[in-house]
């Protein structure tokens, strides 16, 4: 996907004083902060593809967007696939997406199935699968996420009036959920789509592979059925326990079917060694 941005996320970023120019093209950026890293981010949410491939250039952005938020813990910056931003640039999030139902595992383990999750039955459940995924996450950031905000957060993702969530039953027990945010939209670009927030299961291996495999299907179906690209992340951790963990996850998605459709790259600030780079 290439880094272009729709005209009304220019004029809105504009009105705002966070769209600047250098070389004469545009970027913008602003400052964040993120509840679960408890981290000020320097976000660049665009730039423009010619000074994204040029590391100086990259260079001459960060230093240029940091007057607006100096002293930030973290510089985040997003970038289509074809963009690979150069050391101590670390990939933080990678963003795939799927434009079609994708096809689960063919004979599922006996007594797996997959059903949408129901109102006051399920809510506790996913609840706090939710709440785990937001503390795993910033644990793969190197970071102790505040229960107590985790929480919160799933809480608010339960109550949204467009998520809907699928469970993965085993002998009618739930062992895993995935869990969609149906009227998402991107900004930077306009484009509507389905979040797929979630997906996890607890269970040994050979069940838990093929009960995401199934609840990714559903979660595929669901957003072809209301004629929307599928999103999903994949985080890679600040110190992998494997080579490439964020990697291999991803390469293996591609080879399922999902594309990589944009990625946030993690710079330490000035305030900001969480990560150890």
């Amino acid at each position: 996907m290439s880094a272009t941005a729709c005209r009304g996320y220019l004029a809105a970023a504009d009105d705002a004083g966070l769209l600047q120019h250098l070389h004469g093209h545009p970027f913008v950026a602003g400052e964040r902060h993120d509840p679960l890293l408890e981290e000020r981010q320097l976000l660049i949410e665009f730039c423009a593809t010619d000074l994204l491939t040029v590391p100086h250039r990259v260079a001459e952005v960060v230093e240029l967007a940091s007057h607006g938020a100096p002293g930030a813990d973290a510089i985040m910056v997003r970038a289509p696939e074809s963009v690979r931003l150069p050391g101590p640039w670390r990939r933080h999030t990678t963003y795939v997406q799927c434009s079609g139902p994708l096809r689960a595992t063919p004979s599922p383990a006996p007594g797996l199935t997959v059903r949408r999750a129901e109102p006051g039955r399920d809510d506790a459940d996913v609840a706090r699968w939710l709440a785990k995924a937001f503390v795993d996450g910033s644990a793969d950031h190197g970071v102790t996420a505040d229960g107590g905000v985790a929480d919160g957060l799933a809480r608010e993702f339960l109550d949204a009036p467009d998520r809907v969530s699928y469970v993965a039953c085993l002998d009618g027990r739930v062992i895993g959920h995935a869990t969609l945010l149906c009227a998402a939209d991107d900004p930077v670009t306009g484009r509507q789509y389905v979040d797929l927030v979630d997906v996890l299961v607890e269970a040994e291996d050979a069940v838990r592979r093929q009960a995401t495999g199934m609840l990714t299907e559903a979660a595929s179906v669901h957003a072809h059925g209301l004629e929307l690209p599928l999103l999903g992340s994949v985080i890679h951790p600040a110190s992998p326990s494997g080579p490439g963990d964020g990697d291999r996850i991803v390469t293996s998605l591609v080879a399922r079917g999902w594309a990589i459709d944009h990625v946030f790259w993690h710079l330490p600030g000035a305030n900001g060694e969480k990560d150890g780079t």
